[in-house]
């Protein structure tokens, strides 16, 4: 029996998991499980206030329900298909300083969230993952990632109306204490 012999009958059965689709896999039930606790948390204890004024609870919920959604989605096409196959290489050399990096800042900006605020807090995340993954310049990261992370906090703050930590410019930290 040939080589082509045996990719013939093979080609209308599933290849075995490899290692990326097996990662998918495990990925996609670990946002499965991260989203549909989020959902059921969020459900059971944020306020969905009514239809003309949504409360604290609805974009949360929407956020865990999509992450369900993609996650599902996810493990379905692992399983179904083999269009993403193949072998897991792990980073090497400056791509894993990298990964290690910006997942050391994702910690710190996890760990000071309630202390330094939104504004404060997502400008430094922001501003480091530029440094890491950039090859601009420090002044350059530093504008960039103060626009980018007073944007998106200003959208959720001051557009949809989500009460996030003010931390450091709240009325009670160090910064807001100084002008009020």
């Amino acid at each position: 029996m040939s080589r082509q012999d045996v990719t013939e009958a093979d080609r209308g059965r599933r290849p075995a998991l490899d290692s990326k689709r097996r990662g998918r896999v495990i990925a996609g039930v670990l946002g499965l499980l991260l989203g549909a606790g989020f959902s059921w948390y969020t459900w059971s204890t944020l306020s969905f206030g009514t239809q003309d004024r949504p409360g604290a609870g609805v974009f949360p919920l929407v956020v865990g329900i999509g992450m369900v959604v993609v996650s599902v989605l996810t493990i379905a096409e692992a399983l179904l298909t083999d269009q993403v196959s193949g072998d897991v290489r792990f980073p090497a050399g400056r791509q894993r300083r990298s990964v290690v990096l910006v997942s050391a800042a994702l910690v710190a900006f996890v760990a000071l969230y309630q202390f330094l605020g939104q504004y404060i807090a997502s400008s430094l995340f922001v501003i480091a993952a530029l440094a890491v993954l950039g090859t601009r310049s420090w002044p350059r990261n530093v504008l960039y990632g103060t626009a980018i992370g007073v944007a998106i906090s200003a959208f959720f703050v001051e557009l949809l109306g989500v009460r996030l930590p003010e931390g450091l410019l709240g009325p009670t930290g160090a910064i807001g204490a100084l002008f009020l």
